[in-house]
């Protein structure tokens, strides 16, 4: 009976093809073994490429180390394990996935189902944003829907990716390369405490005299204001997500060892307490 659906190996080969969601093998080392096209439609890489690097390069970088986490478990208890995160396409966009994972012992490997669930958050984010408005008097919310804007281009039609320090033009390509590649190193180190332009100036091979005047030909401002910025805006992205409602977990989040400065810094920054958003 079993022969009448599935004949051969070319048969499942043909539904793991035409499979909706996206399938993956991952091998232990975390390197994906086997995907499907509904991986590269959704990503935007090449087959090539997806097999070149390590999948954790595919994870947004805020949730690479509780996504290893979880492997880790796997690998250790042989456990089913289900859960949300985020990946970042070839241009950079976000999407969020929720992953149906086992990991199969005899071949060392992670057999994963993950389904694209970002119109859904999407939607959460919405009903959480519209949550903080109504919390706010009449000139806090004229101020904060310009604030989320910031946060959510795409829904408040601007075209300028770096709206939120604001450039409401889209910048030159080198200079919007340039940008994007300090930002992405002050996310990625916005933990430190003693983040400094020394150290962001020897990541992005420069003088700091030339990172200064970069800056401030480009968003007229001085680097020490362009950290800070960085900072607050991964704190609002945050925020909006709805996913912590403590401060000192986002102070820490950003590189504040003394909670009181941090909620201190936000007042002065935005003229509202930040409790009054968690």
């Amino acid at each position: 009976m079993r022969d009448k659906y599935v004949n051969s190996h070319s048969d499942l080969e043909y539904y793991f093809e035409q499979y909706p969601n996206l399938l993956f093998v991952v091998g232990e080392d975390g390197f994906l073994r086997k995907i499907n096209p509904a991986v590269i439609s959704l990503l935007g890489y090449t087959e090539d490429e997806l097999f070149s690097a390590p999948i954790d390069e595919l994870i947004h970088p805020e949730d690479r180390e509780i996504t290893q986490h979880l492997r880790l478990g796997q690998v250790r208890a042989g456990d089913f394990a289900e859960y949300e995160n985020r990946l970042l396409t070839k241009n950079a966009t976000i999407v969020w996935l929720s992953w149906s994972s086992v990991f199969i012992e005899r071949d060392q490997v992670f057999f994963a189902i993950a389904r694209n669930i970002t119109d859904k958050k999407k939607e959460e984010e919405q009903a959480h944003v519209v949550a903080i408005l109504n919390r706010l008097g009449d000139e806090q919310r004229i101020r904060f829907t310009k604030e989320i804007a910031f946060i959510n281009p795409v829904r408040s039609g601007e075209s300028s990716k770096f709206m939120w320090l604001g450039i409401t033009e889209t910048l030159p390509n080198l200079d919007q390369k340039w940008m994007e590649k300090f930002e992405f190193l002050i996310r990625e180190n916005a933990a430190k405490s003693n983040l400094s332009l020394k150290f962001l100036s020897a990541e992005m091979a420069m003088s700091e005299r030339q990172v200064y005047r970069y800056i401030n030909r480009i968003v007229l401002m001085t680097p020490k204001k362009l950290i800070t910025m960085v900072r607050m805006h991964m704190v609002w992205e945050v925020i909006l997500s709805g996913n912590e409602h403590d401060p000192a977990v986002l102070g820490k989040m950003v590189g504040f060892v003394s909670t009181s400065r941090f909620k201190k810094l936000f007042h002065k920054t935005y003229g509202i307490e930040i409790t009054a958003l968690l």
